[in-house]
């Protein structure tokens, strides 16, 4: 009941706000709104979801509410499909935060336990290319846009791949040790996402790749954990 009134009733109150006082609106959507029977590389626009989530059903039920609300009473509504977002911040346990905690490992112990398979290939951005996408999206004219919901990305990689590119700066010892659920819950997600329509209609270009990330990653998280580190003052 929780989860309903948060997810749910919220939306039905933000969208009804909005239709009220004609604002335009943008609700960010997910990879997650995809399921096992959507072709995974690459994963277009317009296809077959079917998540398999109760996460991932609310997010489809958003961006189809908003698509309703667009063409019934001419909301302006825009949605973005995102990738696992990479940032400096702490991870919080999700099924691609392995992609936020490796760096954390590599900096502080320098050995990683995954809990994915390491050919678990999916889609990922940076956190200053995921704030950009939005700007761009909500400062182009509606005219330019030829649907409500996009997918956006930046690369993809599986964790082998990003131990090998981290390994080019440091050195890092990983093992595996797969989550079930996690692991039978990426295996249903998108491995590539399929962005033309966002690239075509508003100009989307991300700036960073893995190759480009990885290095700039590893000084944030160490920027991070000296932060993190206690004052001379709290240490007694």
């Amino acid at each position: 009941k929780q989860w309903y009134q948060r997810r749910v009733r919220g939306f039905h109150n933000i969208i009804d706000l909005c239709r009220t006082h004609d604002l335009k609106l943008f609700c960010p959507s997910t990879i997650g709104a995809f399921g096992p029977e959507t072709p995974r590389n690459p994963t277009p626009d317009l296809t077959i979801q079917r998540p398999k989530t109760i996460y991932g059903v609310s997010k489809v039920y958003m961006e189809l509410l908003g698509e309703y609300y667009h063409h019934r009473y001419g909301l302006d509504f825009r949605s973005a499909r995102f990738p696992g977002i990479i940032s400096a911040t702490t991870p919080g346990g999700g099924t691609t935060d392995y992609a936020v905690q490796i760096f954390y490992d590599a900096i502080e112990t320098g050995r990683h336990e995954c809990f994915l398979e390491p050919d678990t290939r999916l889609p990922m951005m940076y956190i200053s290319d995921c704030i950009q996408s939005v700007i761009q999206m909500m400062e182009c004219a509606e005219d330019k846009l030829t649907q409500r919901t996009y997918n956006i990305s930046a690369f993809s990689f599986t964790p082998a791949e990003i131990v090998a590119e981290i390994r080019k700066h440091m050195p890092l010892e990983v093992t595996y040790k797969v989550d079930p659920m996690r692991q039978k819950i990426a295996s249903t997600w998108p491995q590539v996402l399929e962005d033309s329509s966002a690239r075509r209609d508003w100009r989307w270009n991300p700036e960073f790749t893995l190759e480009k990330m990885v290095p700039y990653m590893l000084q944030k998280v160490r920027n991070q954990l000296v932060k993190e580190l206690p004052t001379p003052k709290e240490l007694f």
